[in-house]
């Protein structure tokens, strides 16, 4: 089903620690404009100047940060700030990190070039929603420098292990680069280019269906990208470069592999109380008013305990309101009736907490539309916990709903049945870093246009 081929990587000329960590960059979603601005300055090859390139006073359709972006990508090839490998390869990566909630883990997978494939033909399977302003964005940027930047991470079924056995014998051999990002993550990376090897891993995806766990914006934007060059070159070979994308691929079953939630802010409701929304909310929850302070650490982090407590037995919510400072457990009533909330068919996919969040708080009972939340209207996602419950003590944002993670067997499950999951459910750590590999989407000696 799923196709891989291996491709020439774009790397730095710079392979080895600080000489090269200071050059890469989070992928695009994680950056504010605050740390984008900090890239930019932290050195003029850092991979933000091509990535996320800031917009300037007089830009118009001939000039403007995708075209400058193009630009810099052109003058760093040229001049040996970016190299590339002379052979095609897959590319094995180790990741070893320290995790969110404090486990110490590795990651291993490799990167490739993968055929694009709509949804629809369910080869590659999205597991939620994408938003359209990142979309437009990525796409830009596709168009003007012709390469992927950062990896898509996909995951795969491998029971039988082929994968991991086939990453040792790569991983016992030279590293091509090696260095620490600013997350903390030590990245690891070797050329895999053995004929056996490099059979044995797209054998390993060959029969399999391959999930996009980061990344759906990046791969959206590729088959957008894939459209206009056809309308543009109809009648190029199915080899052609922009028939692929690159992907970090992962199985499922890799002990490193890390699920976490995104958690909702909202800022902006007119005449908004707690009183008025609680009373809206105990029509469907249970609320629990916890007595803890949460202006204080203790506080705070034991508020988030008690909502873990009800991982995987019942759709739960931790509601931060700035109005009391308080923090409250919302517990779906088994009695409740969803109708009114317009909970979709698929029974997975309903008793997911993110959906009952957007279906029955944010849309039903807030009054946000499906459009609203997808614009990111009045609506905010924040990853980390702590963060999340400042922003809302603060004033920053009225309330906050805080969720457990999604459990990957439901991942699965709504991949399975072709559905998806409200925008940025979820999020698997530690990311993938821009400008580790990368990959010209019509690299010399490929047919292009």
């Amino acid at each position: 089903m799923a196709e891989i081929v291996p491709f020439r990587g774009v790397r730095y000329a710079a392979t080895r620690g600080r000489a090269l960590g200071q050059l890469l960059a989070p992928p695009y979603d994680l950056v504010s404009l605050e740390q984008r601005d900090e890239l930019l300055r932290r050195s003029p090859e850092n991979i933000a100047h091509v990535a996320m390139g800031e917009e300037r006073a007089g830009d118009g359709p001939g000039s403007n940060k995708y075209t400058r972006a193009a630009e810099t990508w052109a003058g760093w090839m040229q001049n040996g700030v970016l190299r590339r490998d002379p052979a095609p390869a897959l590319y094995a990566l180790e990741q070893a990190f320290w995790a969110p909630d404090g486990r110490q883990a590795r990651r291993r997978g490799f990167l490739a070039a993968v055929r694009l494939h709509e949804f629809s033909e369910g080869v590659i399977v999205p597991h939620e929603k994408t938003l359209t302003a990142p979309r437009a964005d990525r796409l830009e940027i596709l168009k003007a420098v012709r390469a992927n930047l950062s990896p898509i991470i996909g995951l795969y079924r491998d029971e039988d292990r082929t994968t991991s056995r086939a990453l040792e014998a790569v991983t016992a051999g030279e590293l091509v680069a090696e260095t620490d990002s600013d997350d903390g993550v030590h990245h690891r990376l070797w050329r895999a280019e053995q004929p056996e090897v490099v059979a044995a891993l797209q054998q390993a995806v060959a029969d399999k269906r391959i999930f996009i766990a980061d990344g759906h914006h990046r791969y959206v934007s590729g088959l957008a990208y894939r459209k206009l060059v056809e309308a543009q070159r109809p009648g190029l070979p199915p080899d052609a470069g922009h028939n692929y994308i690159l992907m970090f691929l992962c199985p499922m079953s890799d002990p490193g592999l890390m699920l976490f939630p995104t958690h909702r802010l909202v800022f902006g409701l007119k005449d908004f109380s707690v009183a008025r929304l609680t009373g809206a909310l105990e029509r469907y929850f249970r609320i629990e008013t916890l007595p803890e302070d949460i202006r204080r650490p203790a506080g705070r982090a034991w508020a988030i305990a008690k909502l873990s407590e009800h991982f995987g037995k019942s759709s739960s919510f931790l509601m931060v309101t700035a109005e009391d400072q308080k923090a409250r457990v919302l517990t779906l009533r088994d009695e409740a009736d969803l109708e009114e909330a317009e909970l979709p068919r698929n029974e997975t996919l309903r008793a997911l907490d993110v959906t009952v969040l957007h279906s029955v708080v944010l849309q039903h009972v807030l009054g946000l539309s499906a459009s609203a939340q997808e614009n990111q209207e009045s609506l905010t996602y924040v990853r980390d916990a702590g963060e999340a419950v400042n922003r809302v003590l603060s004033g920053e944002h009225q309330v906050g709903f805080l969720v457990n993670p999604t459990p990957m067997w439901q991942v699965e499950a709504v991949g399975d049945a072709g559905e998806t999951m409200p925008q940025k459910s979820t999020y698997f750590y530690p990311r993938l870093q821009s400008g580790l590999v990368m990959r010209e989407v019509f690299e010399p000696g490929t047919p292009s246009p």
